[in-house]
């Protein structure tokens, strides 16, 4: 339910806001003072699209607020979107004057397709003019599964659809494969050569782990090898300095001394580059490691190259390959297998979707005289109606049409709801019928705006007390200009307008007891005389009757 709406720069709107309870609420007032405005308003925190021609003249931008109550639906879109909560579903979104539209759900920026779902289903806008759910008749079978409350029954129809028409589309793929003889030879030749060459991802990345590395190490490999090969062999500098040591072999104390220093430092040097060595020997890399390296780099890669895909891709293709060889050298027993597998899961099907067929049936039947009882004193003497189910083609929905059928004068055939009924009647009849279908749809705030045009006497006073029992269910908003129906409401709110500073502006005001007897005088007769003002008590006391 909504708790409460602000609004400002909107249509005539300065600025209001509106609190309002559970049952039944209705607006009051003058043509043209702005009650249908207040329904555009909240027409607009239910996701209708941005239109700049609402924003007030001479202003930037309007502003529409809704405080609305959370249900469990509610809180589970907000828990999945991530965003907080406390008590209320506060919904901002502002309109400016080149078209763009802001929308913020408790404090988030949200998009319009995410406003559509979270309110999707929670609130019905009913005018004499709108083609509402009720008369479409692509929505009439949702509505009779709806009243026959069997969701296990319609799940396992669409799963049965759902295997039968996994089988046949696999079958008719199976079917339009073209392969012949010269295909499978080449099939074959394909897969020996990735077999031959068995591809892995790991083996590749290790192929090109090593590359790198050996990019990385070949620079300091060679200026140690020439490091190495300066020191070592016959001609290098330590067989020259070893030799040159040993000739200073001279009877002299002093030269003694420093000869011995550098005989000391020459095995020094002959141990540091031991370890050079060592070093040389564990990060070298043989030129035939390298070229085998490089050798399997470039088969994975022609190969990668030759079927456009990666390893894994060219893996898939092979095991793709075998089974289009095995489909193709076993052809005769798989299509006798699909025949047989789509046969089976047909039956399944049709004995399922029968069952279904059948509930609705029993389910027409009942809503049938529910919808008829409804009617009742709705001032529809000769009406009739009937749910008709006709074969259709199958679907996950089961094999039946459903179509809301009717007949408002005697002798007549019953024919399809919307194209039956004048504005009048079709008024009472989908009055009649958001009385049965408002309960088991879940929507938690219906709204009526002037759908009582052209009713008046005992059928205005039925369609009031029709609203009245749909409020037992759901938050009911009325514009109404009929004191028969304002008569059944809990709260009365009271719309006109004014022309200050230069424009007209809408207020709206809470009419107390009093206050709401002499608009029903004004509204029943245009008068507040006494007379008038005894019609309107009469009026309420018979709707508390009615409602005993």
């Amino acid at each position: 339910m909504i708790k409460s709406i602000y609004i400002k720069d909107f249509a005539i709107i300065d600025e209001l806001r509106v609190d309002l309870n559970d049952g039944l609420t209705v607006f009051i007032g003058e043509t043209g003072a702005g009650k249908s405005i207040i329904v555009g308003a909240i027409s607009f925190l239910n996701a209708q699209r941005a239109d700049a021609s609402y924003v007030r003249k001479g202003k930037d931008k309007a502003i529409i607020e809704g405080v609305f109550a959370l249900n469990d639906k509610i809180k589970a879109q907000l828990d999945e979107a991530e965003i907080e909560y406390d008590d209320d579903l506060i919904v901002y979104r502002t309109i400016s004057k080149d078209g763009k539209s802001t929308i913020r759900v408790n404090g988030h920026t949200a998009t319009l397709n995410f406003l559509s779902e979270l309110l999707k289903d929670e609130i019905d806008i009913h005018s004499q003019k709108d083609s509402q759910y009720l008369l479409k008749a692509q929505n009439h079978r949702q509505l009779l599964d709806l009243y026959m409350d069997d969701d296990k029954l319609i799940k396992d129809v669409s799963l049965a659809y759902d295997n039968y028409k996994r089988l046949n589309d696999e079958y008719t793929s199976y079917l339009e494969q073209n392969d012949n003889e010269n295909d499978i030879e080449y099939f074959k030749y394909q897969i020996k050569e990735i077999e031959e060459a068995s591809l892995s991802v790991e083996e590749e990345e290790e192929l090109l782990q090593f590359e790198k590395r050996y990019r990385t190490f070949q620079k300091s490999i060679d200026h140690l090898s020439e490091a190495i090969k300066l020191y070592d062999g016959d001609d290098g500098i330590g067989a020259k300095l070893y030799q040159s040591v040993k000739e200073l072999d001279i009877d002299d104390d002093e030269i003694k001394d420093i000869s011995d220093k550098i005989n000391d430092r020459y095995y020094e040097l002959e141990d540091l580059y031991a370890d050079l060595r060592s070093i040389l020997k564990k990060i070298d890399i043989s030129e035939d490691e390298v070229n085998a390296n490089q050798e399997r780099l470039f088969t994975i890669n022609r190969l990668k190259r030759k079927y456009k895909g990666s390893i894994i891709d060219i893996l898939k293709l092979k095991d793709e390959l075998k089974g289009r060889i095995e489909a193709f050298e076993d052809r005769a027993n798989v299509l006798k297998h699909y025949e047989e597998a789509i046969k089976k899961a047909l039956k399944e099907y049709d004995d399922i979707s029968d069952k279904l067929h059948q509930k609705r049936l029993e389910a027409s039947i009942r809503l049938r005289e529910d919808i008829i009882k409804e009617m009742d004193g709705l001032e529809l003497r000769y009406f009739d109606f009937k749910v008709e189910l006709k074969e259709a083609a199958i679907s996950r929905l089961g094999k039946d049409d459903v179509s809301f059928m009717i007949a408002t004068n005697k002798g007549e055939d019953l024919k399809p709801l919307v194209k039956v009924a004048s504005g009048g009647e079709m008024s009472r009849i989908l009055l009649g019928l958001k009385a049965i279908f408002t309960k088991i749809s879940g929507v938690d705030l219906v709204i009526f705006d002037e759908i009582d045009t052209g009713v008046s006497g005992k059928a205005a006073l039925a369609m009031g007390l029709k609203m009245k029992k749909i409020a037992q269910n759901a938050q009911v908003l009325v514009i109404t200009h009929l004191a028969q129906v304002a008569a059944f409401a809990d709260m009365t709110y009271f719309v006109s307008k004014d022309d200050q500073d230069g424009h007209t502006a809408s207020k709206i005001r809470l009419l107390s007891d009093e206050e709401k007897i002499i608009e029903m005088a004004m509204m029943a007769s245009a008068s507040s005389d006494e007379a008038a003002l005894d019609a309107a008590k009469a009026l309420i006391d018979k709707a508390k009757s009615l409602c005993a």
